[in-house]
Formats: structure tokens, C-alpha cells, sequence
């Protein structure tokens, strides 16, 4: 059994790769509008909305290639030969947009300089997700197996909190030399981006010397019978596996869910300095008192909103199950975002103050439902030999939603408006409900009975029944009843 020690241990070395994700995803909307004033003053110190989109997408271009290539390399090699690579990728990556030419820099040349590192900081954030759902849903829980999965995940909320809280304090340490001389903006930004990676550099080595889980090392490494393991052995499993109709509808609908949601979440959460300019709360009469506006009202909202709907999020799947919790919080935001669309018409007259509470509690509820189930999901939902390929798969599709509304966002914003944009987010959030419901429960089920697809059986949830799988290969048939023990019980939820 596993001590109180190493499992406190374990979650703050997961969890450290999160809070650099957060951290460093969300933050590019309160460093795009610096570099407008920094490098774009021929328009007005405003990014247009075509290099602001690129910018902010880049880091999920690069996730997308982490999530799929080191969630296939996971399965196949084992959770413990790779991580911690993908920390170096995020480090290295983050310190070469810090490290960006002071002069000299076109406004294009900005833009193609931040997008291309974050693109290489991306493929390091992308590939935590497979590998720390997998090594949090396999390791020995602290509490229920839900509850360590989401506390390490909940670190993304941390991370972007303490982001806007580091803004702040750059800010005020800055405002003398701001306001004498625009160019001090650089110390803010380069700093802003750079204390995001110290987290990330303490836990390296925790991470690149973590022992592998004892269920790959049961059901998918099988070192006894001297079984190799490869891409070639990976693609064997996850073709038998996902040759089922009900199983390759599942990995269907995780992957629907997540993409839908992605569009809607980060959509706002992406471009939170334009959605505080519309509802009037980033005004100001130089650039430092606009910028401390925006940062003031982004720590607003994520501490009304944001970061406490992590935390509540965390206890909800062992209380009314992942599905439920999905389904519901997602036609909540939908209800939402259509009233939130219909107050911010002009003919409204909505305060400012009635505008910043109905985002602050969208985002709570989105928080605490589809922003982390679709993360809890796919890690439990799937066996272990095809876990990090199928939950990279999920998060890429995910991430493809990013993308879009990154791309999309301020050229859509122009034409149709904020209450043009809600409407649609509504309508997004509503397809993520209906699409929950093609997923099964895994409330109260072990690591085992996942395993064996107990989820697919009504009765299976609280009885010893062991029901077989469909693609299975004979040498796990012929295993899955001698199952570590020790796991197994502290895995339930």
C-alpha cells in the first residue's frame, strides 16, 4: 500500500505539468494585448484579429501533436520510459518565446515568432494529458480514483489563477516605468511567461525518474512471459479493441464531447481581454490602466467562477456519477448562454456588474461539469492497454475545438457580435449534452471491471460477475482474474 508521503508526492509531480498548461495556455490573452502596444502601433496598439488569432492558437496546434503521438507512445512503452520528456518540451519551448528579439521585430514577424514556440510548448502541454490521466487513474488514489484524477487536472485552474495574480503584481511593480516609458512592457510579459516554467523545472526530476503503474505493468507489459512491447503490439491491441462498434462508439462520442466543448470553453476563456471590453469592464485611459483593468477583472470572474468550479467538480462524479455530471452541467450552460446572449443586446441596458455575474457563473457551472469530466472520462473508460491512446485521442478532438475558435473567434466577434457568439456557444453546449449520453458509467466500478467492461453490464457495478470483452486477447482473458488486489481495492470510486 502506498504511503500517505508518495502519494502527496505524486500528485504535486502530475500535477505541476497542469498548472504549467493553465498557466501558460490561458495567459496568452493578457500577453497579446502588451504586444500590441509593444509591437503593433501602427494600429492603434491593437493586434488585429488574424495575428491575435494565430498567436493564441499556436499552443493548441502543438498540443494536438503531444496528446495523439505520446498517448500512442504511453501505451506502448510504458507511462514511466517518457514521462518527464515532455516537461523539457514545455520549458524549452516557453523560454524561446521569452527569449524573442527586443528590436527590430515587425509586427509579422511577432506574430510568426510567438506562434511557432508555442507551437513547440504545445506538444509538451498535449502530451501531459494522456500520460498524467493514465498514471492518476493507475496509481494508488488518494481518496477515490476520481478524486486524484481531477485534483491533478484541477492545477490548470490553479495555474491560470495564479497567472492572473502574477500580472498583477507585474503590473503594479512596473507602473512607474510604464507610464514614463511603454517599451518597460517588455519586463512584463517575458517575466509573465517565464515564472510559469519554475513549477515545471522543480518537479523534472520527480518525473523523469517515476516508477511505472502496477496495472501496465499487469495487463499490457506482461515482463513475466517476456512479451515485447511496441507500436507494432500497440496498434494490435487498439485495433482488437476498437474493431467494437460499441467500443469505437464511446471513444466516438468522448472524442464528439470534448471538441464540442473545447469551442465553447475556450472561446471565451481564450479571448477573455475582448469579452471584458465589451461588457465595459477594460476601459481606462492609458494602456497600464486598461491592462490592470483586464487583469482585474479576469482574477474576478476566475475566483467567482473559474477556480471554484474546479474544486466542486472534483467531488461530483463519486456523488451523482461522470455522465450525469456532464449532461447536466452542460444543458445548465446552454440555459446560460442563451440568457447571457439576450441581455448582452443594447436594447438590454444590462449593467456592467450584471454582465460580469452571469460570466462568472457560466463559468463556474462549465467548470465544474464538462471541464473536467471530459478529462475524467476517457481515463476510465477505457482499458489500460489503450488508455493514453484513446484519452490523447479525446483530448486532440478537444483541442481541434481550440483551434477553431481561436481561428475563428475575433473574426466571427466582428461580424456577429458577443450575443451573436453566445447563441452559438448555447447551441454548442446543448449537441455536448445529447452527445454525453452515448457514454457509459464507470461510477463504482474498479480499475478490474473496467478492465473486463464491466461498465457495459447493468448489473456489474456492485457485483463479482466478471464479464468478458469482446477483442480481448487470449493471454488478458487468461489473466484477468489474478489481478493485483491491492490495486483494486483502492481504485473503486
Amino acid at each position: 500500500m502506498a504511503s500517505l508521503g508518495s502519494k502527496l508526492r505524486f500528485l504535486a509531480t502530475a500535477g505541476v505539468g497542469f498548472f504549467a498548461d493553465g498557466y501558460l495556455n490561458l495567459t496568452i490573452g493578457l500577453v497579446v494585448p502588451i504586444l500590441g502596444y509593444l509591437y503593433f502601433q501602427g494600429n492603434e496598439g491593437s493586434v488585429p484579429a488574424v495575428d491575435s488569432d494565430i498567436m493564441k492558437g499556436g499552443l493548441s496546434l502543438g498540443m494536438v501533436v503531444g496528446q495523439l503521438a505520446f498517448g500512442v507512445l504511453g501505451d506502448a512503452w510504458g507511462r514511466h520510459t517518457i514521462y518527464g520528456r515532455e516537461l523539457l518540451i514545455t520549458i524549452f519551448g516557453t523560454l524561446l518565446v521569452i527569449l524573442m528579439p527586443w528590436k527590430n521585430m515587425s509586427p509579422s514577424a511577432v506574430t510568426a515568432w510567438v506562434a511557432v514556440w508555442r507551437v513547440v510548448t504545445g506538444v509538451g502541454t498535449g502530451a501531459d494529458y494522456p500520460l498524467s490521466s493514465s498514471l492518476s487513474a493507475e496509481k494508488a488514489p488518494l481518496g477515490s480514483r476520481a478524486v486524484q484524477v481531477l485534483t491533478v487536472f484541477s492545477n490548470i485552474g490553479l495555474g491560470n489563477f495564479s497567472a492572473s495574480i502574477v500580472f498583477l503584481v507585474l503590473l503594479r511593480a512596473f507602473q512607474g516605468a510604464i507610464t514614463s516609458k511603454l517599451d518597460r512592457l517588455q519586463w512584463v510579459w517575458r517575466l509573465q511567461l517565464g515564472i510559469g516554467i519554475v513549477p515545471a523545472a522543480l518537479t523534472l526530476y520527480a518525473r523523469l525518474t517515476i516508477g511505472e503503474t502496477s496495472p501496465y505493468q499487469h495487463y499490457v507489459a506482461d515482463q513475466g512471459a517476456g512479451r515485447k512491447r511496441g507500436l507494432k503490439e500497440q496498434w494490435a491491441d487498439f485495433h482488437d479493441y476498437f474493431k467494437e462498434w460499441r467500443h469505437a462508439r464511446v471513444l466516438f462520442a468522448t472524442s464528439a464531447a470534448w471538441f464540442l466543448f473545447d469551442i465553447a470553453y475556450y472561446g471565451l476563456n481564450l479571448n477573455q481581454s475582448i469579452i471584458l471590453s465589451r461588457i465595459g469592464y477594460s476601459t481606462g485611459a492609458t494602456p497600464w490602466e486598461k491592462l490592470w483593468k483586464m487583469a482585474v477583472g479576469n482574477l474576478i470572474v476566475q475566483a467567482a467562477g473559474y477556480l471554484p468550479g474546479f474544486y466542486v467538480g472534483i467531488f461530483l462524479p463519486d456523488r451523482i456519477g461522470r455522465v450525469r455530471q456532464q449532461f447536466y452541467s452542460s444543458t445548465i450552460t446552454c440555459i446560460l448562454y442563451a440568457i447571457w446572449a439576450g441581455i448582452s443586446a443594447p436594447s438590454a441596458h444590462t449593467s456592467t456588474a450584471g454582465m460580469m455575474v452571469i460570466f462568472a457563473i457560466s463559468q463556474f457551472v462549465i467548470c465544474a461539469g464538462p471541464n473536467v469530466t471530459t478529462f475524467l472520462i476517457p481515463a476510465e473508460v477505457f482499458p489500460t492497454r489503450v488508455r493514453g491512446t484513446a484519452h490523447g485521442i479525446s483530448a486532440a478532438a478537444g483541442k481541434c475545438g481550440a483551434i477553431l475558435t481561436a481561428f475563428a473567434f475575433g473574426t466571427v466577434e466582428e461580424a456577429i457580435g458577443l450575443g451573436g457568439i453566445l447563441g452559438l456557444f448555447s447551441g454548442i453546449m446543448l449537441l455536448t449534452a445529447l452527445v454525453t449520453l452515448m457514454i457509459p458509467e464507470t461510477k463504482g466500478q474498479t480499475l478490474a471491471e473496467i478492465e473486463r467492461g464491466g461498465m457495459y453490464h447493468a448489473s456489474a457495478s456492485h457485483s463479482q460477475s466478471t464479464p468478458d470483452i469482446e477483442g480481448m486477447s487470449p493471454s488478458l482473458k487468461a489473466k484477468e482474474n489474478v489481478y493485483d488486489h491491492e490495486v483494486t481495492r483502492a481504485s473503486v470510486s
